[in-house]
């Protein structure tokens, strides 16, 4: 009996026991539900500012870096310029540079000339046995500074032992062959007009440059320049016109004949100096 009560005691413990979890648990789940119901709106809305807090760094980082490479792009941009602007300012020193060298260039083929170097040979000297006349035979050619000829020889026979050879002399102002800044007017110009002897009339003699052009010793790569095609196609008038010549740069332009009593065998050097006039002088003889 004793043991039977203590039974039942057991049981009605176990049985209040779990009477209480089970209220216990259905008061913890009602109590659950009713937080979670009450504070799920809250949590939905932390989650979402989670998000958007987390939408909002993307964007910041997306931001600054599209910043960052438009500033790079920018940078690249501005070097890009500085590159192409400095290229066009080399270019145009090389082309600057190009067209000094060219000018030196001519200027150097121009001073291989200045001076307008010929040589005149007395080939035969004879006298006519009618009028008792001296004929010399004369060969006259261009040359170089190194005297090598730049033009075919041509010979003429002129009457008289005194060999004339008329010229068109053209002498610049002295600041243009000083400075030498002037392609067209750093030397003086000849045109070798005629060649005759001292027993016949000048309008008698033989031409030697084409007074219709300019000689082809100052021609520059085959071309003449325009200024000098002016002053050989009008020179007489720019020689009688001292403000049409002063406007040109010109302080003289005038006829000048040199001559020299040829002797047979002998050649002779015909130079125009930059800022001077003509000369005829002796080679030295030929030594055995």
């Amino acid at each position: 009996m004793t043991g039977m009560m203590e039974s039942l005691q057991t049981i009605n413990s176990f049985a209040r026991t779990l009477l209480a979890v089970v209220i216990v648990g259905a008061g913890s789940l009602a109590g659950w539900k009713g937080y979670t119901t009450y504070y799920s709106k809250e949590l939905e809305s932390t989650e979402a500012a989670k998000k958007l807090a987390s939408a909002q760094e993307e964007l910041t980082r997306t931001r600054n870096e599209l910043e960052e490479r438009a500033a790079q792009v920018e940078r690249q941009t501005r070097e890009l310029a500085e590159k192409d602007a400095s290229i066009r300012s080399l270019e145009a020193d090389v082309a600057k540079k190009a067209e000094e060298i060219a000018r030196l260039d001519t200027a150097m083929r121009l001073l291989k000339v200045d001076h307008r170097l010929a040589q005149l040979t007395v080939v035969d000297q004879s006298r006519d046995p009618d009028s008792k006349t001296v004929v010399t035979e004369v060969e006259f050619v261009e040359v170089n500074d190194e005297g090598f000829s730049i033009d075919e020889p041509r010979r003429f026979q002129i009457r008289g032992e005194l060999v004339y050879i008329d010229n068109w002399v053209v002498k610049f102002e002295d600041k243009y062959i000083e400075e030498q800044n002037d392609l067209d007017r750093t030397t003086s110009l000849v045109l070798f007009r005629r060649i005759f002897g001292d027993q016949q009339e000048p309008r008698d003699g033989m031409a030697l440059d084409d007074t219709n052009r300019p000689p082809r010793a100052y021609t520059r790569g085959g071309a003449v320049s325009e200024f000098e095609r002016r002053i050989w196609s009008d020179f007489w008038n720019i020689a009688n016109d001292e403000k049409r010549a002063h406007e040109l740069g010109i302080r003289a332009a005038h006829g000048e004949a040199v001559s020299i009593k040829a002797e047979k065998g002998r050649s002779y050097r015909l130079m125009l100096r930059a800022s001077d006039g003509l000369s005829l002088v002796p080679n030295e003889r030929a030594t055995n």
